[in-house]
């Protein structure tokens, strides 16, 4: 990358984007451009300047053209003045008549505000960087930095958004931990009070069978205690 500079023109050549062969293509065969340095939205190629954005809860990587497209009331699009959340209030703006785009008057040459179009509504083909033989000079260092500068708060917006779904996915954590630990105590509770039940049924029925004569009611038969006691005492056999 090399630096002009002169009295009234500053550029910056950027180095030419040589594409790396492989062994195993052919030397009529295209080579494929890397995904990683596609624009998102146009699918054009940028070898150097690919910004990423946040753009309707999605993390996407655009080129400069298609930020400044796609986020058209951040900026003047005459003068590429960033608007960082606080747009020209009236009368010191004017609206796009076809999009959200918003200009200062002054930039937008005392245009009637209902026959006002911004550069991309103009023309279809109109390019915010039309970067031409790797060079970047004043005229384009104005759109990339007004890219750069809604990059870098799409970005901050984005680790906020993020930073605050991290603490909310860590408090209902923190719910659903002490719902459990309530649930596993409950469940402690109720099986020691079935226990304590259980065995208190099994001592019951020992009980019932200790004093179970035989006729089934539970009930001591007291006249066969006695034939009993009448025997031993006559040393008798049991009938």
């Amino acid at each position: 990358m090399t630096m002009t500079l002169s009295r009234n023109n500053i550029g910056i050549n950027l180095p030419a984007a040589t594409p790396t062969s492989t062994s195993s293509a052919k030397p009529n065969n295209p080579i494929p451009t890397n995904p990683s340095k596609q624009c998102g939205n146009c699918g054009a190629h940028s070898g150097y300047f690919l910004h990423q954005v946040r753009l309707l809860g999605i993390l996407r990587r655009l080129c400069t053209s298609c930020v400044l497209r796609l986020h058209p009331s951040s900026f003047c699009p005459a003068c590429f003045d960033y608007y960082n959340g606080s747009p020209p209030q009236h009368p010191n703006r004017i609206a796009c008549s076809n999009c959200s785009s918003l200009a200062h008057s002054h930039c937008a040459g005392g245009t009637f505000l209902s026959s006002y179009l911004c550069p991309p509504c103009k023309d279809s083909s109109f390019s915010f960087f039309p970067l031409k033989d790797n060079k970047i000079d004043k005229n384009l260092a104005l759109p990339l930095l007004c890219a750069a500068k809604i990059s870098a708060a799409s970005m901050e917006k984005a680790a906020n958004v993020a930073r605050a779904e991290a603490v909310k996915k860590a408090q209902d954590a923190a719910l659903a931990k002490k719902r459990a630990r309530e649930a596993l105590e409950h469940l402690l509770y109720v099986t020691i009070r079935e226990n304590a039940r259980n065995k208190e049924n099994e001592n019951a029925k020992v009980e019932d069978m200790d004093l179970d004569n035989g006729d089934g009611d539970g009930d001591i038969d007291v006249d066969l205690v006695r034939h009993i006691e009448d025997s031993l005492a006559k040393d008798e056999p049991i009938d």
